[in-house]
């Protein structure tokens, strides 16, 4: 995969910016930072599917069910870990 492919950090902030109800301000979200519970930023379910459409609409990656959200919404380096396997396959 090459690097213009790869997706980074700071387009998933970008993304989590525009497409969920944050109530903290996105760059200082760092890659290990859960998305979801207490200790985390507290996204609720809305915020997951939102995220899930528009990481399709972005990067034509789908998360196809529940199981595959779970895995892929923990962090955002799981997220960019995720997606970047799912273009590398594609590629």
């Amino acid at each position: 995969m090459d690097a213009a492919k790869s997706v980074t950090i700071d387009q998933l902030r970008e993304l989590l910016a525009e497409n969920a109800m944050l109530k903290t301000d996105a760059s200082v979200i760092m890659e290990d930072t859960p998305l979801f519970g207490p200790e985390g930023l507290g996204l609720d379910s809305i915020d997951a599917l939102q995220i899930i459409i528009a990481v399709e609409k972005k990067f034509g990656v789908a998360i196809g069910d529940a199981s595959a959200a779970k895995d892929a919404l923990q962090s955002l380096g799981v997220l960019r870990d995720w997606i970047n396997r799912r273009l590398g396959a594609s590629a």
